[in-house]
């Protein structure tokens, strides 16, 4: 067996373990029992999806429902229907261009970048325990190899470095 062979081979199993964990760590993240407590008073009207589009939206600026949906990798007529019930929740409001008046954009309100901040708090506390799981050299390491990483999957999907 040649030897890029086999570190494809290593590589496959790594890979594969890693999705595990991965998987175990965004579903510990975006979990539904998380997703309720963001903002309670919307708990039973804020699923995963929506939680997620709003942090793009806060991320985005005024992005068009094309873009939304691009970002998302779901159908505009999808995205149409979310931003629907992000706006009836008051999350989230469309805007004419006013160079076009034909587009549309989404923005975030107020009420929206609440959720995001709740979003990112929550984010932030369970990272913090993952992290602390770790000692002080592994967690730089496990931020440095993150990061490095999360850059190589940016050039990949051809975002470049701004994500």
């Amino acid at each position: 067996m040649s030897a890029a062979k086999n570190d494809s081979s290593v590589i496959d199993r790594q890979a594969d373990e890693l999705v595990r964990y991965w998987l175990q760590l965004g579903h510990r993240i975006m979990s539904r029992k998380l997703a309720s407590t963001l903002y309670p008073e919307l708990k039973d009207k804020l699923p995963r999806g929506q939680v997620h589009a709003l942090v793009l939206l806060a991320e985005a600026g005024e992005p068009k429902i094309s873009q939304l949906a691009a970002e998302l990798s779901l159908d505009e007529s999808t995205v149409t229907r979310l931003v629907d019930k992000l706006e009836a929740a008051g999350l989230a409001e469309r805007r004419r261009s006013t160079s076009d008046r034909r587009s549309t954009s989404v923005v975030i309100t107020a009420e929206g970048l609440e959720v995001v901040t709740c979003a990112r708090e929550h984010q932030r506390v369970l990272l913090a325990e993952v992290l602390s799981a770790l000692d002080p050299a592994e967690r730089t390491e496990f931020i440095r190899l993150t990061a490095k990483a999360a850059e190589a999957m940016r050039l990949q999907t051809g975002q470049g470095a701004s994500g």
